[in-house]
């Protein structure tokens, strides 16, 4: 069983300016990513950094007690082959999961003992392609031994797959609904949907700048 890991850095900082500035306080966000090759297959996610914007403190939620959602991401998804491949990726935060959810991906403070947001991750189903054919997301029950787990059944063209925190692996079929296990691909196109969201302003201490980061991995592999 061969691995291709890519390691995508999910890096941040919230910035809270005193000074005289016209738009009040801000606060900026950035993700960034970066692939290290080491399979046969050609990986690619996203094209750089992945900025979210500029934050306002007027644009944080009202009640201080509900994170704050910001705008949904797209970052396109590419796998390249020379020749067909049956592969599922794994998806890992490095500094663990989130006690209160396996699909939340933590932003971590610089001060460990405090987390200053999370990441929310979702294939798009219809944006997967499969050598140029619609194509369908579908998840195992761990992320071991793929050749033999249980698969399925697939999403259907309307549901997009949320992303477990390195608890299952995931594939793409050709079928909706499907119970099968993933099948050869050589091209695999899909976009992957960034849900980042900050948490609550009565948990973040907004005396002084915060900087945060989440080291998300992920992990091809070929069974």
């Amino acid at each position: 069983m061969k691995h291709l890991s890519i390691l995508c850095i999910a890096s941040a900082s919230l910035v809270w300016a005193t000074a005289a500035v016209a738009t009040g306080k801000s606060a900026d966000l950035a993700v960034n990513g970066s692939i290290v090759p080491g399979a046969a297959c050609t990986v690619a996610v996203g094209t750089g950094p992945l900025d979210l914007g500029n934050i306002k403190a007027s644009e944080l939620e009202a009640d201080p007690s509900k994170p704050t959602k910001l705008a949904e991401q797209r970052v396109k998804t590419t796998v390249a082959c020379p020749q067909p491949q049956r592969f599922a990726f794994v998806v890992r935060e490095t500094g663990g999961m989130d006690p209160g959810s396996e699909t939340a991906f933590p932003m971590r403070s610089d001060d460990e003992a405090k987390g200053a947001g999370k990441l929310f991750l979702l294939f798009d189903t219809q944006s997967a392609k499969i050598d140029g054919k619609q194509g369908f997301v579908t998840g195992a029950n761990g992320v071991t031994d793929l050749g033999q787990a249980s698969w399925g059944p697939a999403t259907s063209s309307r549901e997009n797959l949320p992303i477990t925190n390195g608890r299952f692996a995931v594939g793409f079929v050709t079928e909706e609904a499907s119970m099968k296990a993933p099948e050869n691909i050589r091209d695999l196109s899909v976009y992957l949907l960034v849900r980042p969201q900050i948490n609550p302003v009565e948990q973040l201490d907004l005396s002084q700048a915060i900087g945060f980061s989440s080291d998300l991995g992920l992990e091809i592999t070929y069974f």
